[in-house]
């Protein structure tokens, strides 16, 4: 039965890419568009391939672990519909009756004890949701999630499209065929919901600006921003300075698009570095702590691509001297040398295809910015993310599926880099 569903979805989403308009973008066909979808879903294959075998593995893969955490709490339903709605809503979910329901989740609690890098409660909610018309089959709840990582891929596209149209193909393999962001929002993983929510920041807050129902589109921009908080809260407050940059260059274009991004990154630094005299706890106390714990549990697992830690202490000035050190962690490792299993291999050769585009940006540097405002977004969210995934994240297998979110905008950022006219003018003169 779980079979027929799975293909009764699938069949559903191709319908969906091919029928609604909103699947389209002048200029290239929407066959492109589902052989983009279809490899997805034979990347989503390899991906239940992988961490299928063997028992072992399947226990600790992350895209069975929240599942079967939402199978108890879909299952719940049946029994006592009550403790389902409590759970999903978090109104009295503290209610003792409910714990017979957590005991048997067993990753409910945030990930590693840090709401502010993971909290894997609003995926299992999440799934606990679908399952209501999934019927809890797992192949419809990966279809789903793949349909929400495409689209959120689609909309990022279509963004950018209308902002660098000299380079539509270009941005088309960026963003659907660079190796990592495809693999890790393929499966049902906390990447696919963060794209998918990425995506539609930009698709609304485009509208939005443009003043195209504005009210109903700011709206839903920021449901997007509650996902992604619900998701991973540093996300949230990474993705938040540049996208306010971003909006206030849009309503003093004349000013330096650079200026707003600076006193925001400014500002930002200063209250990381405060954070204790008002919060819980001090945000880089919390990075190195959530870093000791990664590097604890690599150790427990005998991961085979554990690094050093770098270490920094809980201050500005520490995090931004070790930042260099953590971007390069982020970017270039595993080196191929490094690699000793075929995903990181594949992590390996992606990193070299960094190095060849960090060298045509020196080699073929555009003139002039199409969207100087567009450029400075995606650096200053990519640059911070990748910086804070360097510094608390010791695993390089690890490294390759949490830095996807940026590691995607990096490269949108070195793409509006290059004059790809030149390379085309080198290149025809090289044939004849």
């Amino acid at each position: 039965m779980n079979y027929i569903i799975s293909i009764f979805y699938l069949a559903l989403a191709i319908f969906m890419l091919y029928k609604i308009k909103m699947y389209q973008v002048s200029g290239i066909s929407k066959h492109w568009f589902a052989a983009a979808f279809g490899y997805k879903v034979i990347l989503a294959v390899a991906m239940l391939f992988i961490y299928t075998r063997s028992a072992d593995i399947k226990e600790k893969a992350d895209i069975f672990r929240f599942s079967n955490d939402a199978q108890v709490l879909y299952r719940s339903i049946k029994v006592e519909p009550s403790a389902y709605f409590k759970i999903m809503s978090g109104v009295d979910a503290d209610d003792l009756k409910l714990f017979g329901i957590y005991d048997r989740m067993n990753n409910w609690d945030y990930s590693n004890g840090s709401q502010l890098f993971s909290n894997n409660r609003m995926l299992i909610r999440y799934l606990a949701f679908i399952n209501l018309i999934t019927f809890g089959s797992y192949g419809a709840d990966l279809i789903i999630t793949l349909l929400l990582a495409f689209t959120g891929l689609f909309w990022i596209f279509k963004f950018f499209n209308s902002k660098l149209k000299q380079k539509k193909w270009l941005l088309f393999v960026l963003i659907f065929f660079t190796p990592s962001v495809a693999f890790w929002t393929s499966g049902i993983l906390k990447e696919s919901l963060l794209i998918f929510a990425i995506g539609l920041i930009f698709n609304c807050g485009n509208y939005a600006l443009k003043g195209r129902k504005p009210i109903a589109r700011i709206g839903i921009v920021l449901l997007a921003l509650l996902l992604i908080y619900n998701i991973k809260e540093f996300a949230f407050f990474l993705l938040l300075p540049p996208l306010l940059a971003y909006v206030w260059n849009h309503f003093r274009s004349k000013q330096r698009p650079i200026l707003p991004y600076l006193a925001l990154i400014i500002l930002g630094l200063a209250i990381a570095n405060e954070s204790g005299k008002f919060g819980k706890e001090n945000i880089y106390k919390t990075m190195i702590e959530k870093q000791l714990s990664f590097y604890n549990l690599a150790e427990q697992d005998n991961a085979n691509s554990s690094i050093s830690p770098i270490v920094f202490d809980a201050t500005t000035q520490s995090v931004l001297l070790n930042s260099p050190i953590a971007l390069i962690n982020s970017l270039f490792r595993p080196m191929l040398w490094e690699a000793n299993n075929p995903l990181m291999i594949v992590s390996a050769l992606e990193n070299l295809g960094i190095l060849v585009l960090v060298l045509l940006v020196v080699l073929f540097p555009v003139k002039k910015l199409e969207s100087p405002n567009l450029f400075w977004f995606t650096l200053v969210f990519s640059i911070s993310y990748l910086i804070v995934i360097g510094l608390t994240t010791p695993v390089l297998g690890a490294i390759s599926r949490y830095r996807v979110p940026a590691l995607l905008f990096f490269l949108l950022a070195l793409l509006q880099l290059i004059d790809v006219e030149s390379i085309k003018t080198l290149l025809q003169r090289n044939k004849v």
